[in-house]
């Protein structure tokens, strides 16, 4: 299994940082310090090299230092004896560029996956008790990052659907309605539909297994956890799928927007059979969290081949011992990749990293000024 890393990064008027150059280990980096004093931007900047996008969903622009132009972001990717400089920027009025060895990447949906990651963030609670559409999101990214056809199809589908969103508002706006028209779109929707239906299908028939075990070894086996895909077209073909979009088109044309499909599915969370978002505890939910990116760090690294980065962003507070010593220990036998952590107590990560037969270098982080 490969061991991949990033050996380097570069910061310039990204969010706190004026200018940071730092050497990372190949194993585990822990960054200790007070809330607000920089360690998430080090973790957001990971995330960008990774997805040319940050964890945070905000605007590119908002990520530039106040006063400034231009953000830059870079790292250095080593896989075995090979090394690629992965840079990315964005400049006000020109927009975000992704490099790969000085050379611009034309798709930047094309790097999705080539630095595979994954990130365990205090807004992951968003899985539990936000949309369904955070939901999805974790579904998506996820794949997509071992499937580039179905990130083609996702990218297609999410395009056609707007396409025919704006048709819907036209024609009410218009005070007609063209059947036909529709009709044109929602063939062009349909394969793209049943691509990324099969995808989700596929991937939580694969996950569910193993997210299920992680639960087990953080909490034992009293309580019994399951994962379900909840979709709206129950039959995932072309056929099916023309029924679905005909028995839907009046709803479509009174609400002037496509209401029924896949970028309406739902992934449900339970434990007992009973809904962790209404009736889970803070610590059920938690550990349902940490289950379900661990689970998804292994799917991934048996997909893609490559153990991927680990973010852990604060994952430490709030837990009691016993589910703490648990998670060390599985992240000492299950991780082989890298891994970045943050911490605002020192002795904690100092404490939990202990026995790691694996190199553990410590950062202090104090007013976006890293020591080693």
């Amino acid at each position: 299994m490969n061991h991949p890393y990033l050996s380097r990064i570069q910061l310039t008027q990204f969010r706190s940082y004026t200018d940071l150059n730092l050497e990372l280990s190949a194993h585990i980096n822990c960054f200790a310090g007070p809330n607000g004093a920089g360690k998430t931007n080090i973790l957001d900047a990971i995330h960008y090299l990774s997805f040319t996008r940050g964890f945070r969903h905000h605007l590119d622009k908002q990520a530039i230092q106040d006063g400034e132009d231009f953000f830059f972001i870079g790292g250095e990717w080593v896989n075995g004896i090979k090394k690629r400089q992965v840079h990315c920027n964005f400049l006000k009025g020109k927009g975000k560029k992704l490099l790969i060895n000085q050379k611009a990447v034309a798709k930047m949906s094309d790097h999705i996956g080539q630095m595979p990651l994954i990130a365990i963030l205090p807004s992951d609670t968003d899985l539990i008790n936000g949309q369904s559409a955070d939901r999805r999101r974790f579904l998506d990214m996820l794949i997509s990052q071992y499937d580039h056809q179905f990130l083609h199809h996702l990218i297609q589908y999410e395009k056609i659907i707007q396409h025919r969103n704006a048709l819907l508002r036209q024609m009410a706006e218009d005070r007609r309605f063209d059947e036909e028209l529709v009709e044109l779109w929602d063939e062009q929707l349909i394969p793209h539909g049943i691509a990324v239906k099969n995808g989700r299908d596929s991937f939580v028939e694969a996950f569910a297994p193993i997210f299920a075990i992680y639960f087990a070894e953080i909490v034992s086996e009293k309580e019994t956890p399951s994962i379900r895909y909840r979709s709206q077209v129950e039959d995932n073909t072309t056929e099916g799928w023309r029924r679905f979009l005909q028995q839907n088109r009046d709803k479509d044309r009174a609400n002037g927007y496509t209401t029924g499909g896949i970028h309406r599915d739902e992934l449900v969370f339970q434990i007992d059979e009973h809904s962790v978002r209404h009736y889970g505890s803070q610590g059920q939910q938690k550990t349902f969290l940490i289950s379900l990116k661990l689970a998804q760090y292994q799917l991934l690294e048996e997909k893609t081949g490559m153990a991927p980065i680990l973010l852990l962003d604060d994952l430490f507070d709030k837990l009691d011992r016993t589910r703490l010593e648990q998670i060390a220990g599985l992240l000492q036998s299950k991780v082989r990749g890298q891994i970045f952590i943050t911490d605002t107590t020192l002795p904690r990560l100092q404490e939990v990293f202990a026995e790691s037969e694996r190199e553990v270098v410590f950062f202090g982080v104090s007013d976006s000024t890293v020591t080693h």
